[in-house]
């Protein structure tokens, strides 16, 4: 890697740039739950939001609830046909014939609602409920540049400092996930959770922070509404970026020959080491050691690396075991509460 050594550093820039304050004021808000059907306690979530409106009472903005992959709710399942949470993309969306999966047509009618997807008349935030088999705890998901989420965050880890966020992929213009359909949005994910399990201790957590991320964005709207408009506390937030996926141990035939290691299982945003027992042989005794990317990407890694969604159940079908992504703290200019 020392033959280009801005890279990393360049996109480590391009990734913590703007502290400037979110300068939307907040008209609509969108709360979503199944885009996965068997994430159970999102689900439940959101129709019991659906059931108490008068917990949205008395904002300076609207908050609609609704349930997104209802097929895939209703069979307990993940998805029908593909998986709605990469059908977002703008070209997928614009594209009259990408209507052949259950899925494909539902993102385009939710955009119709939510959306449209870039226009001024999309949602100003969407906040999309889900639950992952990886024990990540609360993590946000969202995209590197989104201010008012990133601001939203600060608040959150504030009041639970076990809260993570993580960046999607920096190198991209556009995303698939349901919520960059808003002009802000963000994925609530939350684990550990088996498929169509309600797991009591993490509905009240995401409930809990759910309810004071609009407390959140009411602040951000009074603090607009000032002359001048403020005050704006300078903080940061740790930012988990992504960096890439891992697949698991393949042998000639292409079929899994290794699982995640026990003592790997479970260490969701732990410093994970070149060498380090990342997988265990099906043999049962063989611990297969993570080993970092050749060059030219090695300079990519360089730095410390935290794992992800270690074992998340839906993504063997993606061929990802876990996600690596590099930390570094963002600049937020938060509103005040």
């Amino acid at each position: 890697g020392a033959s280009r050594p801005g890279v990393a550093s360049s996109l480590r820039n391009r990734m913590s740039a703007g502290s400037a304050p979110c300068s939307t004021k907040v008209k609509r808000v969108f709360i979503t739950g199944g885009t996965h059907g068997n994430e159970a306690c999102g689900v439940v979530l959101a129709k019991h939001f659906i059931k108490t409106p008068q917990l949205f009472a008395g904002f300076s903005f609207e908050v609609s609830v609704l349930l997104t992959n209802v097929a895939s709710i209703a069979s307990n399942s993940r998805y029908v046909d593909e998986d709605m949470n990469r059908c977002f993309l703008q070209k997928d969306l614009s594209d009259p014939t990408r209507t052949s999966t259950l899925e494909a047509r539902r993102a385009k009618e939710l955009n119709d609602v939510l959306g449209p997807k870039g226009s001024a008349d999309a949602a100003d935030l969407i906040i999309d409920l889900h639950n992952t088999t990886a024990d990540t705890g609360v993590a946000l998901m969202m995209p590197p540049g989104d201010e008012l989420s990133h601001a939203i965050a600060s608040h959150l880890i504030s009041l639970d400092p076990s809260v993570r966020v993580c960046n999607w992929n920096a190198n991209q213009n556009d995303w698939p996930m349901l919520p960059s359909v808003g002009k802000h949005g963000m994925t609530f994910e939350v684990g550990a959770v088996p498929w169509g399990v309600m797991d009591g201790a993490v509905y009240q957590k995401t409930r809990r922070l759910v309810l004071a991320s609009l407390q959140y964005v009411e602040a951000h709207n009074a603090a607009l509404a000032r002359q001048p408009p403020g005050p704006w506390l300078p903080t940061s937030v740790q930012v988990h970026a992504f960096v890439r996926a891992v697949d698991y141990p393949r042998d000639a035939d292409g079929e899994i020959a290794g699982m995640i290691h026990p003592d790997f299982q479970g260490k969701d945003f732990e410093p994970l080491q070149r060498g380090d027992a990342a997988f265990l042989s099906v043999d049962g005794q063989t611990a297969i050691p993570f080993t970092p990317k050749p060059p030219p990407e090695e300079e990519a890694e360089a730095e410390q690396l935290y794992p992800f969604f270690i074992n998340e159940a839906a993504y063997v079908e993606k061929k990802t075991a876990f996600m690596l992504a590099r930390r570094f703290d963002r600049p937020v200019q938060a509103a005040q509460l």
